[in-house]
């Protein structure tokens, strides 16, 4: 061997080694299916980037049995037939790292995965029954139709999950056309920008749910768009389907009073409800029914909005309160009467969009005498709204709220939330896994957000650290730099390790509170609070 082809031949060997020593944690950008039935075995795709396999798996939720297969990227998901209904989060981890949690949503109806070719009307594919489609389209220009028979009187629904739980970046429309291909319904925006249709059959017959997509950033093309990463859920059913439930918010000594809306649901259809892990929400479903519902867990009154309450008719409540109301029909306003005292603060918070309902919320703060001392729209750019109101004298008050349009119907869902505009603080984590090398400490970020006039020291604190890692207590101050964000400073000697753990602040003045630092699950709202730590060895 000459001498150049040698040197040549040991760098390519020291390149090798030295990428080997510094492997990548998993990668993981999506599961197909994104989900499975109650009681089932489903083999699942994982794409990504996993550089030691088999890997291992964490999910939030009991229910789920998950094995990695010997093929790369291959899991066996195994589905408790007792499962609870709804979106669980898991994540891949080895001994260099974690991936960022994904969703896998698990459901009652038959499961179906998508076949090409179905472009055509007439090589729509068959469903036999209620099921769920799990489908990806392929590439532009990718149109995908399902048939199904339907009686006259029946509902038909059809409900897509993609961009708003999933993730997938694309922005679907739905249709039901009649077997020669015309549309009879069309839906773009439901659940945020996915679709859903909830259509009623008017005769005997064989229907096409059709489906496409368009980009969810929009670009210089013209026509549908496809990609690997655009995988959709589209449930198909004349069978009973939940929307929303009243209240949207839950007390544990109040789950008899929680109601389940939706279509084909009979009205003595009682919920069953799962906590997720730490309590930060909870899922109303029913074994009989497809879909389930994200609940918040409340502290104070919950309240259902009754069908009557009105600007002239405004229904009593008492603050704090979490109150769960529909604007049943165009311009329709619902309004709630509350005593308070002067100098008093509350903060009154509406969600809608952000849940996945229609309604664009106006709220406005009424004296006694009718006048209007506090209104707003849209809040941050965003569709839901927030006020602060300042109590001007004592007396009674009223809150209403109505569509910004004068819309109003069945998906006009909304949940507002009134307390005592106190003091307080959240803390943010800008990434949900970390990566601590032993020998070499890591600092974890932390945003600090200081509400009505927090001005207290906050200690921040790691709490259930795997073994032999150790944190410093970190102090926000009231003011300066440290005020608004800090960073917590983690140590290990050892490694690896590999595990879920959890950062606390807490203040003694001027209110003893206590909050853990969270982040949002993928492009959802819902917050989790448990962030994942792994120790590598030194390299």
């Amino acid at each position: 061997m000459q001498p150049k082809t040698i040197s040549t031949f040991l760098a390519v060997l020291a390149l090798v080694i030295c990428l080997e020593g510094f492997a990548a944690p998993p990668k993981l950008d999506s599961l197909f299916p994104a989900g499975g039935q109650r009681g089932q075995v489903v083999s699942v795709t994982a794409a990504g980037t996993f550089g030691a396999w088999p890997a291992q798996v964490w999910v939030n939720r009991g229910g789920l049995q998950i094995e990695c297969d010997k093929d790369k990227g291959k899991l066996k998901i195994t589905v408790d037939g007792e499962a609870a209904a709804g979106t669980y989060w898991l994540r891949l981890h080895d001994a260099e790292g974690a991936s960022v949690l994904r969703p896998f949503i698990i459901d009652s109806l038959p499961e179906v995965e998508e076949k090409e070719p179905n472009n055509e009307t007439t090589d729509a594919q068959a469903l036999e029954q209620s099921s769920i489609v799990n489908g990806r389209f392929q590439g532009g220009g990718d149109v995908d139709g399902f048939t199904i028979s339907a009686k006259a009187g029946q509902t038909l629904v059809a409900s897509l999950q993609a961009h708003q739980v999933l993730a997938s970046p694309m922005d679907a429309v739905l249709q039901i056309c009649r077997e020669d291909g015309s549309v009879m319904e069309q839906n773009d925006d439901a659940r945020g920008i996915d679709p859903q249709i909830a259509f009623e059959v008017p005769r005997d017959g064989k229907y096409i749910v059709r489906a496409f997509a368009f980009p969810v950033t929009p670009n210089s093309t013209i026509g549908f768009a496809g990609a690997a990463t655009f995988i959709y859920r589209l449930t198909i059913t004349t069978d009973g389907f939940i929307d929303h439930a009243v209240p949207l918010a839950l007390q544990a000594e109040q789950e008899n009073a929680l109601s389940l809306f939706g279509w084909n649901i009979s009205r003595d259809a009682k919920p069953l409800t799962e906590q997720a892990t730490h309590g930060e929400y909870l899922v109303a479903f029913r074994p009989d029914l497809s879909s389930s519902i994200e609940l918040t867990p409340a502290t104070h009154s919950v309240v259902a909005a009754t069908v009557d309450s009105s600007r002239d008719n405004p229904q009593a409540i008492a603050l704090p309160a979490t109150i769960t109301g529909r604007i049943n029909e165009p311009r329709d306003e619902d309004s709630f009467q509350f005593k308070a005292t002067k100098g008093q603060k509350i903060t009154f918070r509406v969600e809608s969009d952000s849940l996945g309902f229609l309604l664009d919320p106006l709220l406005q703060i009424l004296a006694a005498d009718g006048k209007i001392i506090g209104e707003v729209d849209d809040s941050n750019r965003k569709r839901d709204c927030e006020l602060t109101q300042t109590i001007p004298a004592d007396g009674d008050y009223r809150v209403l709220i109505r569509d910004v349009y004068r819309h109003g119907g069945f998906r006009y869902v909304y949940r507002l939330t009134a307390t005592q505009a106190t003091p307080d603080f959240v803390l943010k984590l800008a990434a949900d896994s970390f990566v601590l090398t032993a020998g070499k400490p890591l600092e974890v970020p932390i945003t600090v957000e200081r509400k009505n006039g927090f001005n207290g020291e906050i200690a921040v604190a790691a709490q259930d650290l795997p073994g032999g890692v150790t944190a410093d207590i970190v102090k926000s101050e009231a003011k300066g730099d440290s005020s608004k964000a800090v960073k917590l400073v983690l140590k290990s000697e050892a490694g690896p390790i590999s595990a879920p753990f959890r950062i606390v602040g807490s203040s003694k003045e001027p209110a003893e509170l206590t909050h853990h630092a969270s982040f949002s699950l993928g492009s959802t709202t819902t917050q989790c609070s448990l962030p994942w730590l792994t120790v590598v060895k030194a390299k």
